[in-house]
């Protein structure tokens, strides 16, 4: 899998994460809010032949705890500005501990801020991620750890790698 340099990060509930883990890693998160600009992302990660992933957040306070691979993402207009959005995923795994506070992730920098990076000798400068950006959804930069495949073992997040720190 080779992860696109983007994200999504959404919260759910423990007992969501519970039912995706008897059903073996593959669920559908739902949303009210469209998710227009995600689902364009998928079509635009998948024209590149990558996985664009989702970073799920829970618990209190909010911290991620899970990542998934996105496999489809459908908005549902209906009547009046309502809206449903269902993203299909797979592939659930454990986020490591140290990776697990929400400000561990950068929301994904505008393009001309990644252009200026590029041909200017200028310092990056992120946002990070926070309880209030998390909602409906937050476009972040994909975590280093997404795509290697020593991310966590099978198990909860309580079984992923410590941080190594004593």
């Amino acid at each position: 899998m080779r992860p696109a340099p983007y994200c999504l990060c959404a919260p759910v509930t423990e007992k969501a994460i519970e039912n995706v883990r008897a059903n073996g890693g593959a669920g559908a998160y739902k949303d009210t809010h469209p998710w227009y600009l995600a689902q364009e992302m998928l079509a635009q990660a998948r024209s590149r032949d990558e996985t664009l992933v989702v970073l799920f957040a829970s618990g209190e306070p909010e911290e991620f705890g899970w990542w998934a691979e996105i496999e489809d993402i459908d908005v549902e207009a209906f009547h009046r500005g309502t809206w449903e959005t269902r993203c299909a995923f797979s592939g659930l795994r454990p986020v490591a501990e140290i990776f697990r506070p929400l400000d561990s992730v950068a929301l994904y920098p505008g393009v001309e801020q990644l252009r200026r990076e590029a041909i200017e000798p200028v310092t990056q400068h992120r946002q990070y991620l926070n309880r209030t950006l998390l909602r409906p959804y937050a476009i972040a930069e994909t975590p280093p750890y997404v795509g290697r495949e020593e991310t966590a073992p099978e198990g909860g997040p309580e079984d992923a790698p410590k941080s190594g720190i004593n």
